[in-house]
């Protein structure tokens, strides 16, 4: 009994802590390629949803089968959705990490082409417009959640390029990038950006709250697990 006590609850805490650790990253370069090809692939997604409403717009005229054409089309923009973009950034990030060159320069010329393929239409000139800010705020604000899902979830396995890890003394990875978007995500929706002056307490802290929890969620349960938790020091010189 007190054998099964004396045990550890996570016996192979010291391999994955060795396995996340000793890391020095990857090249400025290929950091610029992932953070091209995410972004490549959103807007190439965008683009496309965007005809298929203009055409859906052109040839709906009943609204017997709304709601049920409304569910089918959800649906399929969530597989399409899938296909599109969550699977090529899983790929990217995982077995095409030695393609990442090559693809990054295969998205830029496919959006190239497709500027100057629609450029060329005349006739669609009257239809062009710019896209919405705040769309594209949240595109790249599903663009830096997406990304930070798939390595976090990914890291942990040897599929994984060591190299996208965080680094841990010096160097540079794309997970290292995670804070700095996420700052950015979030001060592109603050109150300054939004012209909101007024602040109500008790509604920053009703905000905030759901983020407090899930932070002591987290720290109680990785604590209850024995979770291997690795903290990074940055040297100051």
């Amino acid at each position: 009994m007190e054998g099964l006590l004396d045990k550890p609850l996570n016996p192979n805490k010291l391999l994955k802590e060795q396995f996340v650790s000793n890391l020095t990253g990857s090249s400025l370069l290929e950091i610029a390629a992932l953070s091209t090809i995410v972004p490549a692939v959103v807007v190439l997604r965008k683009w496309s949803s965007r005809d298929n409403i203009r055409r859906d717009s052109v040839k709906k005229n009943d609204d017997a089968l709304a709601g049920h054409k409304d569910g089918v089309y959800y649906f399929s923009a969530l597989v399409i959705d899938f296909l599109t973009v969550v699977l090529p950034i899983l790929l990217i990030f995982t077995i095409l990490a030695e393609w990442t060159y090559i693809c990054a320069i295969s998205l830029v010329a496919v959006i190239s082409i497709y500027i100057l393929f629609k450029r060329s239409q005349s006739h669609l000139k009257a239809q062009q417009h710019l896209p919405s800010l705040r769309a594209d705020i949240s595109s790249y604000r599903v663009s830096v959640v997406l990304v930070t899902c798939v390595s976090i979830l990914a890291v942990d396995f040897k599929i994984f390029p060591r190299r996208y890890a965080k680094a841990e003394t010096y160097g540079s990875g794309i997970m290292d990038l995670g804070v700095g978007s996420f700052v950015v995500a979030n001060a592109l929706v603050s109150r300054q950006a939004r012209n909101i002056t007024s602040m109500r307490w008790k509604a920053a802290l009703k905000s905030i709250s759901p983020l407090v929890f899930l932070g002591f969620a987290r720290l109680i349960s990785t604590s209850g697990v024995d979770y291997q938790v690795l903290f990074f020091f940055v040297p100051i010189t």
